[in-house]
């Protein structure tokens, strides 16, 4: 982790240096991104009981240090070329960046200045529909008030299924969902517990 670290400082130092070269923000990007769905993967595994031979309290603290370090690099980008959007870095490197905002959790005013450009971003079509909403919400929940397009989850008092965290006015919701290119409520809720709980029992 610290030799990673220490890489991608260097390619930061090197981006100030010689200007704002996109590939170069890029791959930045793309290394961060791949660090932080390494240990979300295993998570997921061990809460599948998919894998045994790692403590899942060990891997909660290398997420832990993966978003306090990832945190470093992507506000360093973000004042120093704005959001990197799909004209800047292309579609999936941009995607990679919002990732790594979402998991941002501990900066909610970080998330929503990133936010606030996003906004703009979207009007000019350079950032995804789907990916503004999702910050959205995160955004709300982490400064504790009510998500807009219920994409924040929590497991629900059965423990056998998940379901959104309270939304305003929830008679709309799927409206509101399919404004931002979202699935209807009950397909997004499925998909969640196919990925995070492959033992349940399918709804």
């Amino acid at each position: 982790m610290k030799k990673i670290f220490l890489v991608l400082l260097f390619w930061m130092k090197s981006l100030l240096i010689f200007g704002q070269n996109s590939n170069s923000v890029s791959r930045i990007i793309d290394s961060l991104y791949i660090e932080d769905q390494k240990w979300r993967g295993l998570i997921r595994q061990i809460n599948n009981k998919e894998n045994d031979t790692i403590s899942k309290e060990f891997v909660l603290r290398k997420i832990q240090q993966t978003d306090s370090l990832n945190y470093q690099n992507i506000r360093r980008i973000f004042y120093e070329i704005g959001y990197p959007n799909i004209t800047k870095v292309g579609e999936t490197s941009s995607h990679n960046f919002w990732t790594l905002v979402q998991h941002a959790d501990k900066y909610p005013y970080f998330q929503d200045s990133v936010l606030t450009i996003m906004k703009v971003e979207l009007s000019e079509g350079n950032v995804q529909h789907n990916d503004y909403a999702y910050l959205v919400d995160r955004v709300k929940v982490n400064l504790g008030q009510k998500q807009i397009y219920g994409t924040q989850m929590t497991i629900n008092i059965s423990q056998d299924s998940y379901e959104p965290l309270p939304v305003v006015e929830p008679e709309n919701l799927d409206d509101r969902r399919r404004e931002m290119n979202l699935p209807p409520m009950k397909y997004y809720i499925h998909a969640m517990n196919e990925r995070y709980f492959g033992t349940l029992k399918k709804h």
